[in-house]
């Protein structure tokens, strides 16, 4: 079951973006790392992911940013964005205008962007469309919440 967030929801997400080459071929190559920082009011969770050419190359569960990849960009928010940018996606097949990572860190709130230079961060702008794309993966694979994610929305 590839419960939001996991490494296995993750992985389900790179497992579709590999198998249909052309849906990521279309919007161009992605060289770059992205980490997810998921925040809750007692802990944070963050995976990275990474992309290379038309393929999403890994992704993983790591301790903090810090130990992401050199150059990653950090798109960081409260549980509560992440999991309603999800459950939109999969509701309505790909994320509509308010829900996309484009929208939701435009302000800074509720997502934010940060990266250790403004050229990477430049990057998420660029990539924003492929990387969305990944995420509309969603809406094939399905993302049910862990109980525990869950409790943090009460």
């Amino acid at each position: 079951m590839n419960l939001f967030p996991s490494v296995e929801f993750f992985e389900a997400l790179r497992e579709r973006a590999n198998s249909d080459p052309e849906r990521l071929r279309r919007l161009g190559t992605v060289d770059m790392t992205l980490v997810v920082k998921i925040d809750y009011p007692d802990r944070v969770e963050c995976y990275e992911i990474v992309f290379a050419g038309y393929r999403c190359v890994r992704t993983r569960r790591i301790a903090s940013p810090s130990n992401a990849a050199r150059g990653a960009i950090v798109v960081e928010g409260p549980y509560a964005a992440w999991r309603e940018m999800i459950n939109n996606i999969v509701a309505n097949g790909h994320a509509d205008l308010e829900h996309t990572l484009n929208t939701l860190t435009l302000m800074d709130t509720p997502l934010h962007v940060d990266s250790d230079n403004q050229l990477d961060t430049d990057l998420f702008y660029r990539y924003q469309e492929n990387l969305q794309e990944f995420f509309d993966g969603a809406a094939a694979i399905g993302a049910p919440f862990s109980a525990s994610a869950a409790a943090h929305l009460q």
